[in-house]
């Protein structure tokens, strides 16, 4: 089984590496990704704990922020002592020559080989990825995940070759193939995402639709009554008309995958639960019909899902 490690400094890069972690997990699964190596059982060498959680591991991910190095003791950063947890997983990987992947977050830069001790200063010629903790996140994650598929890959077609052993000719290449594959990609992750997208689209173009319904029955009895022009001098009318159409195209944008709508789709579905909310505060004691009434309530519910849904479970891009 393909194993991921993480290692970080607690005080300098927690939160985001948690985010990391999350995405990790949410493609490739808890038993492939850990984190935490250093949690030693008390009484045992960590320098062995360390080696044994890394022994196994097929590729480690180094979080560095602005303080990686860790603070000064006696005159020199932490990373120098020979007791750095920090120090000590990643010469483990260098000595194990598997790949070590230089996460930058914060601003920080990769730091320059004289900063390091001898035996890690090779970690400074590693290339290292990006991870914004802003609205690039997500675009910067995709991309380390796309590489790490590759590295996964290139893993176990080593691993499946060496089990083999020298002059045995595997007769079930299809096979090995489809099971690299199987653990790489999660089954079903493309289905998921072209279901929820579906799910996400149709609410927003439901939203759409009831607002250009409000506007429109509003329409009809202003042009019955003459009174066209004062409708457009109330400010709910030019919620229903943003609303209902914009509501109607981010929906139909998200069905087809548009990466804009997302944060649009946001937007709108947070303005409409609140404009819903005050036009209900409103006129809830003008004797209101009770269908107009649950047509509100309805819109406000829908719109507070597609918040949560659009922030907390928008699919990975396929690869």
């Amino acid at each position: 089984m393909a194993k991921i490690t993480i290692s970080y400094r607690r005080d300098d890069s927690m939160d985001i590496t948690g985010r990391i972690f999350d995405r990790l997990t949410s493609r490739y699964g808890r038993e492939t990704v850990f984190r935490d190596i250093d949690s030693i059982p008390p009484g045992l060498d960590f320098r062995e704990h360390i080696q044994a959680s890394i022994e196994d591991s097929d590729v480690l991910m180094v979080v560095v922020g602005p303080r990686w190095m860790g603070g000064s003791r006696h005159g020199h950063p932490r990373i120098h002592a020979e007791t750095d947890y920090v120090r000590i997983e990643v010469e483990a990987a260098l000595n194990r020559h598997i790949p070590v992947i230089p996460l930058l977050v914060g601003g920080a830069d990769m730091p320059q080989p004289s900063q390091l001790p001898e035996n890690i200063r090779e970690f400074a010629y590693r290339n290292a990825v990006q991870i914004a903790s802003g609205r690039d996140f997500d675009h910067h994650m995709n991309g380390l995940i796309r590489a790490t598929d590759k590295i996964l890959l290139g893993a176990q077609t080593s691993a499946a070759a060496a089990s083999a052993g020298p002059g045995t000719i595997d007769r079930r290449p299809s096979d090995s193939k489809a099971k690299a594959k199987h653990q790489t990609t999660p089954a079903g992750s493309a289905a998921q995402s072209s279901l929820f997208l579906a799910l996400v689209g149709s609410v927003m173009t439901v939203i759409g639709l009831m607002h250009i319904a409000w506007f429109t029955s509003n329409l009809w009895s202003a042009s019955a009554a003459g009174a066209v022009a004062q409708m457009f001098q109330d400010v709910w009318t030019y919620a229903d008309m943003s609303f209902g159409f914009g509501g109607l195209i981010i929906g139909i944008s998200i069905i087809t995958g548009a990466g804009w709508a997302r944060i649009s789709g946001i937007i709108l579905c947070l303005l409409a639960a609140s404009s819903n909310l005050l036009w209900f505060s409103e006129y809830f004691d003008r004797g209101l019909p009770r269908l107009m009434l649950v047509g509100t309530g309805l819109a406000s519910l829908l719109a507070a899902v597609g918040v949560y849904l659009l922030l907390f479970h928008w699919p990975s891009p396929p690869d």
